[in-house]
């Protein structure tokens, strides 16, 4: 078959009946049914399809590229790619919630001539389109009973499924025939964000961009900086000084190539704009960051040990540029001292049969993972400034009293601890967070990326993504620290950061606060009566609820933490299947509706979005909303899992059902 790769926006009535033509007479196998989450972290990018597929995606906006050609997605999307179409689905704030089909349409045989003439004028099983469909939630019906059906594996159950796929083919068909079909409009602040990606080395008229849209340079800015934070002119600029800064750290190009492979007119622009934005020259970038490298040459760490002890990690490469082996060398002294004891230690090391040559294994990750703690000081009667903890990735040198740290997601059990940190990753704004009472000399944290980090200028990075240790460890010391209680308990986690920072006797006030809350919580709701009730976490909309599992977040704490008792649905469907979340469809959700209902929002002091509840006959039917047993937690405050924000949540909760409860 002749494939066809330009994404169709016009369907006419003729087009459409030779397209359904071609269904009714082609045979069409499948091969997958996928259902799957696609977070904001972790989007789905450049996917090549690897055969014809129906993809359906729901749950919030995010942005959607089928090869060159970008959509901006509102809540509900529908694409269609043939093989070798590249997809890429970015969620802008929520999660989403995608399904997959997977099908292939066999080349007609040699006699259908009437057959292989109709696909050389329109393939549909090739063609590239997005819209918004008209009827989304009975398609999320038709693609679960696709998926319940695929995954039983019998030839009946196959059978099913291939019928609910032309149903749901059919639908499709169905919105296309539409005088107006609610097609998605291609993207042009995506779509020129994709074309300065590729061509940032080269000079760029933005105005060029703009008329790829048929709009003008100045609508093309403000829609740019409404959505990105930055004119296209800004960005662009970052993206040279990216690719800038790379160069610096692994090429030995001279100022002038790196300038002129980076896009800039000159050495001197590539100066300023370096200057402007990082407040260090180029050069002295490159010198600072050079020595980072060496973690990659000669001591990459990849070596086996000598001994449990005495050589694994013994050199260090200091963020001033310096090597040191037994903290920060201040004076010649030390050096001497410490250049001695190296000697005396090899020398012994020498005669004796090492009594280890494999590498250390992790601690085990479950929650009671063998989490005491080892904190080794590095010379401290000859007072050094470092000293080694021992963590579950291994032994982190840190500085003796960290003073700068940056952190991501856990921030309040460093706040319990009485530590402020000076930058902090958060969705939104501080004033939305547990955190806002405590909001002085705190810093938002927008992408946690290297060059944003290194303008804190941290003694002490701490992440939530493994995957960032490697990229952080170059700026400053860095540990991995979860926020999953399957991992690592609150109290764990709080002990831990008790020994990093020297402060065990405020961790175990830590939790002993926190223990004493969810003890205060218990009795007041046990004095409100509220354990004989059944009570329900809810979200999203109607068109695409959500209910909390018990496996962490919200729902961990509701049910697992202050034993609040979920309705059976939840229980069989969502517990049962180890599931943080479930997903009911609208006709059914007042099954997993209890007598209490704790609404998650999107944010502020509102019961945003449950409006759109409010208008449907089977909400309004629930016995919860009938007696207005409703409470409301934001989105912004449940997002936090650490003691500080746990505790906040906590009274929030309690509050809202006592209330509803006296209501």
């Amino acid at each position: 078959m002749r494939e066809e790769t330009g994404a169709m926006q016009i369907f006419t009535p003729e087009m459409l009946e030779t397209m359904a033509y071609i269904w009714t007479r082609s045979s069409v196998s499948l091969i997958d049914v996928r259902h799957q989450s696609i977070y904001p972290e972790q989007p789905l990018r450049q996917y090549k399809m690897p055969s014809s597929t129906l993809v359906y995606a729901y749950g919030g906006t995010a942005h959607v590229q089928l090869n060159d050609t970008a959509f901006a997605m509102e809540r509900f999307g529908l694409f269609h790619g043939g093989k070798g179409t590249l997809l890429s689905i970015t969620p802008e704030e929520a999660a989403l919630r995608s399904y997959m089909v997977l099908f292939k349409a066999e080349t007609p045989p040699f006699f259908k001539k009437d057959l292989q003439r109709l696909l050389e004028q329109v393939n549909p099983f090739v063609l590239q389109f997005g819209y918004a469909p008209s009827n989304p939630v009975w398609l999320v019906y038709l693609f679960e009973q696709m998926i319940d059906n695929w995954s039983r594996t019998t030839a009946m159950n196959h059978f099913h499924t291939k019928n609910l796929f032309f149903q749901s083919m059919h639908e499709i068909y169905k919105d296309l025939e539409q005088e107006q079909p609610s097609f998605l409009q291609p993207d042009p602040v995506l779509s020129a964000k994709r074309y300065l990606d590729e061509h940032y080395m080269q000079p760029i008229l933005f105005q060029d961009i703009a008329d790829m849209f048929a709009i003008s340079g100045g609508q093309l800015t403000r829609l740019f900086k409404k959505r990105e934070g930055k004119s296209p002119q800004e960005y662009l600029t970052m993206k040279r000084l990216g690719a800038a800064r790379y160069q610096l750290i692994n090429t030995n190009a001279t100022m002038r190539e790196i300038a002129d492979g980076c896009g800039f007119v000159d050495e001197n622009t590539l100066f300023r704009m370096f200057k402007r934005y990082y407040n260090i020259s180029p050069g002295d970038y490159r010198k600072k960051l050079g020595v980072m490298m060496q973690g990659y040459t000669i001591d990459n760490h990849s070596q086996r040990l000598y001994n449990k002890k005495g050589l694994d990690h013994l050199v260090k490469s200091r963020r001033d540029g310096e090597l040191s082996m037994f903290g920060q060398a201040r004076s010649k002294e030390m050096i001497v001292a410490a250049a001695m004891s190296l000697m005396l230690l090899l020398s012994a090391c020498s005669t004796a049969a090492p009594t280890s040559t494999g590498s250390s294994s992790p601690a085990p990750a479950s929650t009671q993972a063998q989490m005491t703690v080892d904190v080794e000081t590095n010379g401290a009667e000859q007072g050094a400034q470092t000293r080694v903890v021992q963590t579950p990735q291994g032994e982190v040198e840190v500085p003796m009293n960290p003073k700068r740290v940056v952190v991501a997601s856990i921030a309040g059990d460093l706040l319990e601890l009485g530590i402020t940190p000076v930058g902090v990753q958060v969705n939104g704004s501080l004033k939305d967070t547990a955190y806002a009472d405590r909001a002085t000399g705190i810093t938002v944290i927008n992408s946690f990326e290297p060059e944003e980090i290194m303008t804190f200028d941290p003694d002490l990075i701490i992440v939530d993504n493994e995957k960032k240790l490697d990229s952080m460890s170059k700026i400053a010391p860095t540990i991995f620290l979860t926020w999953d209680e399957t991992v690592l308990t609150k109290e764990d986690r709080v002990k831990l950061l008790g020994e990093i920072f020297n402060k065990q006797k405020e961790a175990g006030q830590a939790i002993e606060k926190y223990h004493n809350k969810i003890a205060e919580a218990k009795t007041r709701l046990e004095e409100a009566g509220l354990y004989d009730s059944t009570v329900t976490v809810l979200g999203g909309t109607i068109q695409n609820p959500w209910v909390g599992g018990n496996v962490y977040g919200i729902g961990k704490l509701v049910y697992d933490t202050l034993g609040l008792t979920p309705p059976p649905a939840i229980e069989k469907d969502v517990f049962t299947l180890g599931e943080q979340w479930g997903f009911p469809s609208i006709e059914v959700l007042p099954d997993y509706c209890g007598e209490y209902i704790i609404y998650i929002g999107d944010g502020g002091d509102t019961i945003h979005g449950i409006d759109d509840f409010g208008s449907n006959e089977i909400w309004e039917a629930v016995p919860a909303v009938i007696r207005g047993n409703i409470s409301y937690l934001p989105y912004t405050l449940a997002w936090y899992w650490d003691v500080y924000s746990t505790m906040a949540q906590i009274d929030r909760i309690v509050d809202g059902l006592i209330e509803s409860a006296q209501g």
